[in-house]
C-alpha cells in the first residue's frame, strides 16, 4: 500500500506555478524540467487539476495559473483531484470462509481502515498550498545560509 507519485508531482506542479509565475511563463515543459519527467506526464496531471478547478490553463502563450489563492487550496483538494481511487487500504478477497482469520479478516479490518482513511483525509484539510509555499521559502533560506557559511569557511 502506498499513495502514488501523482500526488507529490501534482503538489510540485502547483508550487511551481506560484513560485515561478512572476519570472517565467509556466508551461508543462517548464514544470517537466523541474520534476525531471516527460511533459506528457505533467499535462495529464494538469488536466486532472484543471478538471478539479485548481488551475487555469491558457492556450498558446498564456501558461498556467492557480484558479484560487494558495491559502484556499488544501492538500485534500489536490489529493482528490489526482487520486480518484481514494481508498488507501484494500483488503484482500477470496479468503477461506471456514478459517477463523480468513473468514473474519474483512469485518475485522474494515472499521480500522475506515478510521485511518478518515484521519488521513482530515489531516489533508489542515495543510494549504500557502503553508507549503511558506515552508519552501524557509528551506530555500536555510539552504542559502548553509551555502553561504560553507563559502566563508573555504575563504
Amino acid at each position: 500500500m502506498q499513495i502514488g507519485t501523482k500526488f507529490s508531482v501534482s503538489i510540485h506542479i502547483l508550487l511551481s506555478v506560484e513560485v515561478f509565475r512572476e519570472d517565467y511563463k509556466v508551461t508543462s515543459d517548464f514544470i517537466a524540467s523541474s520534476v525531471n519527467t516527460n511533459p506528457v506526464v505533467i499535462r495529464k496531471l494538469m488536466s486532472q487539476l484543471k478538471k478539479a478547478g485548481l488551475i487555469e490553463v491558457s492556450r498558446g502563450t498564456g501558461g498556467i495559473s492557480l484558479s484560487r489563492p494558495a491559502s484556499k487550496m488544501t492538500l485534500q483538494d489536490v489529493y482528490r483531484a489526482v487520486e480518484p481511487q481514494s481508498d488507501l487500504f484494500r483488503i484482500h478477497k477470496d479468503t477461506a470462509p471456514g478459517c477463523p482469520v480468513g473468514g473474519n479478516i474483512e469485518n475485522l479490518l474494515s472499521p480500522f481502515f475506515q478510521t485511518l482513511q478518515a484521519s488521513f483525509m482530515e489531516s489533508l484539510t489542515n495543510v494549504t498550498l500557502e503553508d507549503l509555499l511558506s515552508s519552501l521559502n524557509s528551506l530555500k533560506e536555510r539552504n542559502k545560509d548553509q551555502s553561504g557559511s560553507a563559502s566563508r569557511k573555504k575563504a
